[in-house]
């Protein structure tokens, strides 16, 4: 009898790892998975409005995601006028006053390259 009992007690510390990996196993199986667009990095320039002419503009980092443009910049901008344009088709994207670190314009078309101008 402590025999029996022993290898049924034994047995429930054997079988309920096993179980809960099977039960985890088949949950995870069962979450959809999102397919995410990549964030494609791209080139931007950055362009002062009254400032000297430099022959190579400073890079300002920024990325595409989901046909929407995102600019970051390194300090926080308070309260200026920005004019962004796409560089091979010269077509203005955002032009208005921005005030933070991260700017996002939405984007009909994307181009590979874009100029920031502070006005």
């Amino acid at each position: 009898m402590k025999a029996l009992s022993f290898v049924l007690f034994s047995g429930l510390f054997i079988m309920q790892p096993l179980c809960i990996s099977l039960n985890a196993s088949a949950e995870s199986a069962s979450v959809p998975t999102e397919k995410k667009e990549i964030k494609r990095p791209i080139n931007i320039h950055l362009l002062k409005g009254n400032g000297s002419v430099r022959s190579i503009y400073p890079i300002i980092p920024g990325y595409i995601q989901d046909n929407q443009l995102y600019i970051c910049f390194e300090t926080s901008i308070d309260n200026q006028c920005l004019v962004v344009k796409d560089a091979g088709s010269g077509e203005i994207v955002y032009s208005g006053t921005f005030i933070g670190n991260t700017l996002v314009v939405a984007l009909a078309n994307s181009g590979e390259s874009y100029t920031v101008e502070f006005v």
